[in-house]
């Protein structure tokens, strides 16, 4: 996912979404803020579903980046095996 903000006052920010290197969404031409002293300082990686009372949910994330700039996908021959399982 990438957040460029607005120059403010301006209709130039944008939020792109990439699975595996291809690009999934994007918006745009957003106005997020009208002043300069807004700014990204915060990131949050969060479960979002409802409490369930039947079991524990869960919710991975892995390969986690936060840059300035498009890094690209994880060469394949980095990614974990399939097979793999945590616990």
């Amino acid at each position: 996912m990438m957040v460029k903000l607005n120059t403010p006052g301006q209709r130039d920010g944008r939020v792109a979404v990439w699975i595996d290197g291809s690009l999934v969404a994007d918006f745009p031409n957003l106005r997020m803020r009208d002043t300069t002293s807004l700014k990204i300082d915060q990131v949050q990686l969060e479960l979002h579903g409802k409490n369930n009372p039947v079991r524990s949910d869960k919710k991975w994330y892995d390969n986690v980046v936060i840059a300035e700039s498009y890094i690209g996908p994880v060469a394949a021959s980095l990614l974990a095996p399939t097979n793999l399982r945590v616990q």
